[in-house]
Formats: structure tokens, C-alpha cells, sequence
């Protein structure tokens, strides 16, 4: 995800931003991603796409963390999108409207998403972190190998009870919020389905307790150090194990052309608890049991 503080808005900040995510430790191949504002410009597209940037993603005005600078109507990037699609990179999307009460802003936005395709018939777009049966839908009808969706952990594990239930669960806050348990069962059956337009992404969100624990806590949900645990889990529990690797190992790889890592991991079926912190952060369903560790081999 590009909107970091500060954004990674250029080829040059991707490279730098990787540069740095290794210094810290990162054991990883890194796809770079740039952030789409109304400064991009089809030359930004192309220098981009010159050091190895296979996606830009655009946000909607003020719909999540640090869009602040983000697009009122994401057709003003029209001659960014002809150079996106001139070099083949990836539009990812967060597909929400702005000002539109927050359980609609998704199902809003697909008119606008459709607009696009209709303009930019050889650009590729995904449709990040899915919550609706809307967007399912959408996808599933348009049918076409140039539109894809990610889902995250989260949107297949909880609802908008678990954050605003019976009680508050800041940690489970997130932008595109949880929906309903109708729009639950449709993304799992979306994975269910084997669909290649559907894969996952984790939308990791590493918010630090303060900023999530405020008067006004940042939206986002943090789950990438036990992603394969927790959804492993998950799938077992819900009888669709078989639907693991390529959801999360095949499909996306293939939509963004990439190719296969060299490196594989072995799950093992071993108690695994996820921990109460992790460098000052709660992670996602912290203390919970899953029932899987992961080995790199």
C-alpha cells in the first residue's frame, strides 16, 4: 500500500521505499506500487513503470488513511490511466465513494468502476479489498479477465457486530468497513468458487495502539506476520482447505504476471497463538488459537 506517511508517489520512492523495508529486515520479493493523486502524470507513469512499479493505486477523497489527497472524481487521471494502460501497469482501486454513508460508499462506487472499464478497454483493475455482494457480483458479471478483486482475512472472518456490536472492537476497524453477514457468506463463497478473478490481499494496516486507541483511532487492521496461519485456519474451519493455495499463491501472481517465487512454505498442523502484541501493535484475533504454524523450506 502506497499511502504511507510520507506517500510513495514515483518510481524513485518505490525504490527507496523497498531499499528501506530490506534494511529493516524484510525476507521478501517486493512488487512496488505507486499512490495516485491529481500531481501524477503519464510521464510519472512511465518513469514509474521503468523502475519495476507494476501497479499505482488510487484513492477516493478522504475514504481511508492519509487520502487526504486523494481524487474527488478518478476520471481526472484519464491521460494517466491511457499511460497505465499503455505500459500495462495495474489500476488497484479502493472502491468506495466519498460523502456516502459508509455501508452504501462501496455498492456507490461500482458506477464509477464501470466508467472506467467502459473508457480503458485494455486496462488492467483491481478492485481492492472487496466487502459487498455488490462487488462480487460485479465482478462475477463483467467477467473478464482485465477486472479483478482482493479479499482480506478479515472481511472473511467478521462482521460489522464485531467492531460495533455489543461492544467496541477498535482493532477490528477498518476502511472499507466490515458489512453484513449476507455480504460475509457471498465473499466466501466468491473463494469457494475457485474463481480467478478472486485472490487475496491482506490490506495490512500496522496502526501503533495510541493511534488506534483515540477519539478519533485510524482505521485498519493488521494481520500480515500470520496471514497464512490464520487463514489456513480459517478454511479448514469452513471446509474449503482445497481453495487456499490458489487464492492466496496462484491467482494473484497470475493477474499482476508475475513470476512463481522460488521460496515455499510447509504448514504445519500445530497450535499456534497469535500474540497479544506484536512491537506495539495489536494484531488481528490477538490470543486466539489457530491451528496452524508455517515453515519456509
Amino acid at each position: 500500500m502506497p499511502n504511507t506517511s510520507p506517500p510513495v508517489l514515483s518510481g524513485d520512492d518505490a525504490e527507496r521505499y523497498g531499499n528501506w523495508l530490506k534494511a529493516k529486515g524484510l525476507h521478501a520479493y517486493l512488487w512496488t506500487t505507486i499512490k495516485l493523486t491529481q500531481a501524477t502524470t503519464p510521464q510519472s507513469i512511465l518513469e514509474a513503470s521503468s523502475k519495476g512499479v507494476i501497479a499505482a493505486k488510487l484513492y477516493p477523497l478522504g475514504v481511508t488513511t492519509n487520502s487526504e489527497d486523494g481524487l474527488s472524481d478518478p476520471l481526472l487521471l484519464a491521460p494517466v490511466f491511457e499511460a497505465m494502460q499503455s505500459v500495462d501497469m495495474v489500476l488497484s482501486l479502493h472502491g468506495e465513494v466519498p460523502g456516502v454513508f459508509v455501508m452504501d460508499a462501496e455498492a456507490e462506487f461500482l458506477g464509477i468502476l464501470q466508467r472506467i472499464l467502459d473508457a480503458f478497454p485494455k486496462l488492467r483493475v483491481v478492485l481492492e479489498h472487496v466487502t459487498t455482494k455488490a462487488a462480487v457480483d460485479f465482478v462475477c458479471r463483467f467477467n473478464n479477465d482485465r477486472l479483478a478483486a482482493t479479499i482480506t482475512d478479515h472481511h472473511l472472518a467478521i462482521t460489522l457486530d464485531d467492531v460495533v456490536g455489543s461492544r467496541v472492537r477498535p482493532h477490528h476497524f477498518c476502511m472499507p468497513v466490515a458489512k453484513r453477514p449476507s455480504d460475509l457468506r457471498a465473499l466466501r463463497e466468491a473463494v469457494r468458487s475457485v474463481n480467478p478473478r478472486f485472490f487475496s490481499g491482506t490490506d495490512s494496516a500496522p496502526h501503533m495502539i495510541r493511534d488506534k486507541l483515540s477519539d478519533c483511532g485510524c482505521a485498519g487492521v493488521f494481520n500480515a506476520p500470520y496471514h497464512m496461519q490464520f487463514l489456513a485456519t480459517l478454511f479448514e474451519n469452513h471446509e474449503m482447505i482445497d481453495c487456499l493455495e490458489p487464492f492466496t499463491s496462484q491467482f494473484g501472481r497470475e493477474f499482476y504476471q508475475v513470476p512463481p517465487g522460488r521460496e515455499r512454505i510447509r504448514l504445519l498442523r500445530r497450535p499456534f497463538v497469535v500474540p497479544d502484541r506484536f512491537d506495539g501493535i495489536v494484531p488481528f484475533m490477538a490470543g486466539t488459537t489457530l491451528n496452524y504454524q508455517v515453515e519456509w523450506v
